[in-house]
């Protein structure tokens, strides 16, 4: 008896994959599209709270222009400068000094306006020497004042850093920078001698030469102790089969000459074994051909063999040869590491008392352009002027789009989030697709939902002959031959139709899957086996009083209790009275009796 074919699992790639979640999520979104609007509704009350909670701000703005210009050069240097002249302007008036300054002259000059807290952000136009200074608020009038008074006191604050240099500041200027030309003399006349009396120029060539033959012979050993490590460790036939590749005059990589004949041998064995085994399927061992290829294959091997104990041989006085070159490449690579590092401590030093020497010197030039600086700003003119006085303050969108836009967002991420535990929490298929990634079992058909066609009693109408739901007709006639023409070729007899729950849909597809085949001629037996909550009576509107129950407890013979439908072919069995022995009854003798007679009179 053949086996049944049991049908692998589907594997499934990521779109499908996808498209199943869509699936599900879509089922979701239908089911509980109240909750995205929940979440959706509470996200945008959130921000309407945040919104109305949000206190009215004012804006006020105005623009100060500077009339210094940095002194720039060429290239990126002139750039940098004067992008810090820039950057210091925007310190300056962004300094707590001048916004408690402004504060005072506002309470001076307005001593019955109300005070609140002004943020003030100054901002430099692009490519432009302006500066826009704007205050924001809770105040409108205060507002505005702070705006103007911030931008008086600038002014002055600028005016007062360039008039306000101390001469005792000079003073322990010069004195640093007398201290400062000292010290770099010294440093310049230690860096003089260092160079003439060790003669750098040649040094530093000699060190650089040390350095690079140094590298050289270092590659050399490694490349020595490598070969080294390589012919220790590999076998014979591992170093014929894996030779290392040598360099001819050329530079052309060669393979050594052992190896090449022991390719050649191997090639030749290998063939030689293919034929023996081609050929014994035809001749017997004592054929003469049969001897003979087998000599020839003895013969290549005990070439190999000899092959391999030349190459060991050979390997050996490589090995020596290696072991004394490293011994000289040693002594080598220790004449040239002193006097590598004698050179590297000199350049060393060198670089020392160079280095000591530009910072000194780098430090006497910043001090000289430092007093430079003081001297040509005792004297300048104010440099910051006002080009735009401050507006009269505005009300500031409270941004109400941003806000809602949040809330909507948060509101659709909150629903998504929790529609996303719902589904990891819902373990039920949703669809097709969805049965086959997790079953291997093949689907032998699909119903579709007609809960529309139900009667007004709650009741699903069984098929009829010529029925309206051809949808519905037509899913149970696929069925009908899925089961007819299953691929293991069995002779379908009888079907057992069950659920893992109640109340899943058995009673309506046994019903309608026998009509269907009856509807089609065939002799067909319906049983309702469900002892406990069958109501295969029901819906076929016949008397349930006595059924398989009865006939199980020998009451009744079976022809008795079967009972005739409207279809000619389709002969019902209801389930008869529910006993305390139910599923006892299903396994008596007798059960299995009943289905072979019914198996030898129905279809």
């Amino acid at each position: 008896m053949e086996a049944d074919i049991v049908p692998l699992p589907r594997k499934q790639d990521w779109s499908t994959k996808l498209g199943i979640k869509a699936y599900r999520y879509r089922g979701l979104v239908k089911r509980y599209w109240w909750l995205l609007l929940l979440t959706v509704s509470a996200g945008l009350a959130w921000q309407g709270w945040q919104l109305y909670k949000k206190p009215v701000q004012w804006e006020s703005d105005g623009t100060l222009m500077t009339t210094e210009q940095p002194q720039v050069g060429q290239g990126a240097a002139a750039h940098d400068e004067t992008d810090y002249f820039y950057d210091t302007q925007l310190s300056l008036i962004s300094k707590p000094e001048v916004k408690a300054r402004a504060q005072q002259m506002i309470a001076l000059e307005y001593p019955n306006l109300k005070p609140c807290d002004v943020t003030i952000t100054p901002t430099q136009v692009i490519r432009t020497s302006l500066f826009d200074i704007a205050g924001v608020g809770a105040e409108p009038e205060y507002t505005e004042r702070m705006v103007q008074a911030v931008m008086n006191a600038t002014i002055e604050f600028k005016k007062s850093m360039l008039n306000g240099v101390d001469n005792a500041a000079e003073s322990s200027y010069g004195s640093e920078l007398t201290r400062l030309g000292e010290d770099r003399d010294k440093r310049e006349q230690q860096l003089q001698d260092f160079i003439k009396s060790n003669n750098m120029a040649e040094e530093e060539e000699q060190g650089s030469t040390a350095a690079r033959y140094l590298a050289d012979l270092k590659t050399k050993q490694a490349n020595l102790q490598n070969e080294l490590d390589r012919l220790q460790r590999l076998s014979d036939q591992e170093l014929l089969s894996t030779p290392q590749a040598s360099t001819d005059d050329n530079g052309e990589s060669q393979m050594n000459e052992y190896a090449a004949q022991y390719l050649t041998l191997s090639q030749q064995v290998a063939a030689k074994k293919a034929e023996i085994a081609e050929r014994a399927l035809v001749w017997k061992p004592a054929h003469p051909r049969m001897i003979a290829l087998k000599e020839d294959l003895s013969n290549l091997e005990a070439e190999i063999s000899t092959l391999e104990q030349q190459n060991r041989e050979a390997s050996q006085v490589r090995i020596g040869a290696i072991k004394t070159e490293l011994d000289v490449l040693n002594k080598s690579i220790d004449e040239w590491t002193k006097k590598a590092m004698d050179a590297g401590e000199k350049d060393a030093e060198y670089q020392r008392l160079k280095e000591g020497y530009n910072r000194s010197a780098n430090s006497y030039d910043k001090l000289v352009d430092a007093i430079h600086t003081i001297d040509t700003g005792k004297n300048a003119p104010g440099v910051i002027s006002i080009m735009t006085p401050a507006s009269t303050a505005f009300k500031i969108d409270p941004g109400t789009v941003h806000h809602l836009a949040t809330g909507l967002f948060l509101g659709l991420a909150l629903g998504i989030l929790i529609l996303a535990v719902m589904d990891k929490a819902d373990d039920r298929f949703s669809s097709s697709t969805e049965v086959m990634e997790h079953f291997s079992e093949s689907i032998m058909g699909q119903i579709p939902n007609v809960d529309d066609s139900r009667t007004k009693a709650g009741n699903l109408p069984l098929l009829a002959d010529e029925d309206e739901r051809y949808t519905f007709a037509e899913s149970f006639r696929s069925l009908r031959s899925s089961l007819l023409f299953m691929p293991n070729g069995v002779d379908l007899k009888t079907l057992l139709v069950t659920s893992s729950i109640p109340g899943e849909g058995k009673s309506t597809i046994a019903s309608n899957l026998a009509i269907t085949m009856a509807l089609a001629g065939t002799r067909v037996l319906l049983v309702d086996a469900d002892l406990r909550r069958g109501d295969l009576s029901s819906l076929f509107n016949v008397d349930g009083r006595f059924g398989l129950s009865t006939i199980l407890r020998d009451e009744m013979p079976w022809r008795s209790v079967a009972k005739t439908t409207p279809f000619k072919t389709l002969t019902l069995i209801p389930r008869g009275p529910v006993t305390n022995q139910s599923s006892e009854l299903l396994l008596v003798p007798r059960f299995e009796t009943l289905l072979n007679e019914w198996k030898g009179l129905f279809d």
